[in-house]
């Protein structure tokens, strides 16, 4: 195939998902043995729930509803999803709110589980008591299971409540989270307000945000004491400090002239990228024809707050200035840019974002024309592992309910201490992308990491943060930016302009590829991540540095596949990799490939706020089987070809040995706890792997992805693959072998750039 340039270019191929199959696995694996017998748990936990009515009866009025919050907290043996107690909360009518995560230590090793929140009251305690008083003999195996994983049932502590907080705090925004009560949520809402009212704090200073079936967000400006007095309000969740750094990245920042020609604006793109920020100057030359600024908060701009939107603006549309040569006409950008001005707030001494918040979720649902949105400010500080904020749990609902992308800047506090370098939100989102920034080494040019931009790990269904990095620049390799002085432009640094580069390239594979979801999009850019430690928590999956014509090619002998489906939880899927056999195929194959999923976020269950995920098997050889028999010493494991080795299978299998039912798996499955598959990132919603394999190894390879659910979710799982096959030795076209063999498999149609840009007349 050739390009308009007359070269030879493959375009990347599609329609990975007319291959795929449904199949069927077992699933082996013994499940742990208790930490204690029932008799002794029962003592254990009896004492404690006489301990916890107690402590109940202490709880003044108007700090508490009819029903009290208690934590029921597991051994850590316990940590998956299938051991929610569930039969004991049905048989004491407790009813569970919300989970997240549980750090202790045993001795000086520290260990972490999980603690439930659950919704109690006298009598269902009373009924409680008079379970464990009962004849073990009356009792399900289920039920008194159930009891012996218990570790601890009382109230949350008060250091457990309040988290982020630095030792010399003395007053701030903070935001309170509050438990769901369901028909009594107002209620609850009314007493808090009340505590609040009696330190002076007024209705009109808050703000409030209840998400149906979830939790309640309040922020307020107050002081330590407010904190600690407020604590032990029962419904209450958390409290954590907010603080904003609304403009970062252009102060101290030179400025030199842009030597620059503008384009001439005769055509424009259909490509629109959303960017919420600070606002646009509309009468930049570089702007006017080719950004539009839309609805705003009710503010009034700020000559900062329209600098930062006008450089991130101009990033999305020409990227760094650095990488034209002087007296440069610029073309038409393929993009357009979208703006909606959400800063300066209505009231600048609110530092909670919930007007923007607001306005986000407002703007997102109306705009069907825009699939891909940059946020280049948020809250400082690092995420917390115990709580999610309002910001982040946000658009997640967001990219959830209406298919779009958000892209995040992760922060610029890289710099400090751990864990105050840790990346800020909202840029822990599960179904968006966070970005990081890279500079340049000065001694060997080497791509690195900017020291200023924040690193990982994340959270629970996001572990690797950032997800990518983009040139950010530092003082010494400076990003080239817009300016609002027409004549010049800025030499600056920040996460907040590597992430325009990266949603300019999403939104430009979407415009270029009709039949392409922002989620493809997504998974092809962790895709085109090179990271020379594969993943690590400095540049995540690594450094984008490719344009999206190198994106959305493939090479001869290096050839790359989407796949584009979705399954229900507990379903099978079978993603046959097309490496054809009707060719001679020597030395190393190299298989690389990403999952991204989309998945429904649960703020009530921190430690399981992803509520979907897939779990991937490689599966090499399709005619290579495991024949196990199991014995008094052990198992015995063959690995066989069912066609060379067939007499001796049947021989094997007359003697009892039992044949697996999918092909042997690479690398061999075994049983694993739950916190050694989070540390495989199996609930995250990016899988990024790579294996090499002898060509003689591989015959008509495969994965297997197995849709995980978890907190009841029933809501189909959409993903998408990206596998690229290469083959460096071999001496023919791999590209156009798969297409002759593989026939459903086609090359996607790229838009050029007549396709997208419309003329202006």
């Amino acid at each position: 195939m050739e390009n308009g340039n007359n070269k030879e270019y493959f375009p990347i191929i599609g329609y990975g998902e007319k291959m795929i199959e449904a199949v069927k696995k077992n699933f082996g694996g013994n499940g742990p043995t208790y930490p204690r017998s029932y008799n002794e748990a029962r003592i254990r936990v009896k004492k404690q729930v006489e301990n916890l009515k107690k402590e109940i009866q202490e709880i003044p009025e108007e700090k508490r509803m009819k029903e009290i919050v208690v934590t029921l907290r597991l051994h850590e043996k316990f940590l998956a999803k299938t051991y929610t107690p569930n039969t004991l909360f049905k048989e004491t009518r407790f009813e569970n709110i919300g989970s997240r995560r549980w750090k202790f230590y045993r001795g000086d090793e520290e260990k972490y589980s999980k603690m439930h929140f659950v919704k109690v009251d006298i009598d269902s305690l009373t009924n409680f008591e008079n379970i464990l008083e009962s004849n073990e003999h009356a009792l399900s195996d289920s039920l008194k299971n159930d009891i012996r994983k218990l570790e601890d049932i009382s109230i949350l502590k008060k250091n457990e409540v309040i988290q982020g907080f630095e030792e010399e705090w003395e007053e701030g925004t903070v935001e309170f989270v509050l438990h769901p009560f369901g028909d009594e949520n107002d209620d609850m809402i009314r007493k808090f307000k009340n505590i609040l009212n009696k330190f002076g704090i007024e209705d009109k200073n808050l703000k409030i945000k209840t998400y149906s079936g979830g939790p309640t967000f309040i922020s307020a400006y107050v002081n330590k004491q407010v904190v600690k007095e407020v604590a032990d309000f029962n419904p209450l969740r958390t409290v954590h400090p907010l603080k904003v750094n609304f403009f970062p990245g252009l102060r101290n920042s030179d400025i030199e002239p842009v030597l620059l020609t503008p384009p001439r604006g005769n055509s424009v793109s259909q490509i629109k990228v959303g960017i919420f920020d600070g606002g646009i100057d509309t009468t930049h030359p570089f702007l006017n024809k080719f950004a539009k600024e839309n609805k705003s908060v009710q503010s009034t701009p700020v000559q900062e707050g329209i600098n930062h939107g006008t450089a991130v603006a101009g990033v999305v549309l020409y990227g760094d200035l650095n990488q034209y040569e002087a007296n440069t006409q610029l073309e038409d950008p393929i993009v357009f840019v979208e703006s909606f001005r959400v800063l300066p707030q209505s009231d600048p001494t609110d530092l909670d974002l919930y007007e923007a918040i607001d306005f986000i979720e407002e703007v997102v649902p109306t705009r069907n024309d825009i699939n891909v949105y940059n946020l280049s400010f948020g809250p400082i500080g690092p995420i917390l592992d115990d709580e999610i904020s309002r910001f982040t749990f946000s658009l997640d609902q967001l990219a959830w309910n209406f298919r779009k992308l958000f892209v995040v800047a992760v922060g610029n506090d890289g710099d400090k201490p751990s864990p105050l370098n840790r990346i800020q939100a909202p840029a822990d989102l599960v179904n968006g992308l966070g970005v990081g920034a890279y500079t340049f080494d000065y001694r060997t040019g080497e791509k690195i990491r900017a020291s200023y931009s924040c690193v990982g790990e994340g959270r629970e269904g996001c572990k690797v943060k950032p997800d990518v990095c983009a040139f950010g620049g530092d003082s010494r390799f400076p990003i080239h930016l817009l300016s609002t002085d027409h004549s010049k432009k800025w030499l600056a640094q920040g996460t907040s302009f590597a992430a325009p580069i990266i949603a300019s390239k999403a939104a430009e594979i979407l415009g270029r590829c009709n039949q392409f979801s922002p989620l493809v999009a997504r998974a092809l850019i962790i895709h085109a991540a090179q990271n020379p430690n594969k993943v690590d928590n400095l540049i995540g999956y690594g450094i984008v540095d490719k344009t999206v014509d190198d994106i959305l090619k493939c090479e001869k002998n290096s050839v790359t596949i989407i796949y584009s489906s979705s399954l229900n939880p507990s379903s099978m899927a079978k993603l046959p990799i097309p490496l054809p056999v009707s060719i001679q195929l020597s030395g190393e194959v190299e298989l690389s490939w990403t999952i991204a999923t989309l998945s429904k976020a649960n703020a009530l269950h921190v430690e399981d706020y992803t509520e979907s995920a897939i779990e991937d098997t490689f599966y090499p050889h399709s005619k290579k089987y495991k024949f196990t028999k199991d014995l008094s010493s052990g198992k015995k494991i063959r690995t066989l070809h069912i066609e060379e080795n067939q007499q001796e299978i049947e021989e094997l299998l007359n003697d009892g040995w039992t044949q697996s039912l999918l092909p042997a798996s690479s690398p061999t499955e075994k049983y694993q706890t739950e916190q050694a598959r989070r540390s495989d990132l199996k609930w995250d919603t990016v899988v990024k792997r790579w294996t090499r394999k002898r060509a003689n190894s591989l015959y008509r390879p495969f994965l297997v992805l197995h849709g995980l659910g978890r907190n009841g979710s029933a809501d189909r799982i959409d993903y998408a693959v990206v596998v690229t096959i290469s083959v460096p030795k071999y001496q023919g076209n791999l590209y156009e072998a798969i297409l002759n063999e593989y026939k459903v498999l086609e090359p996607i149609h790229i838009r050029n750039r007549n396709e997208i840009m419309i003329p202006i007349r």
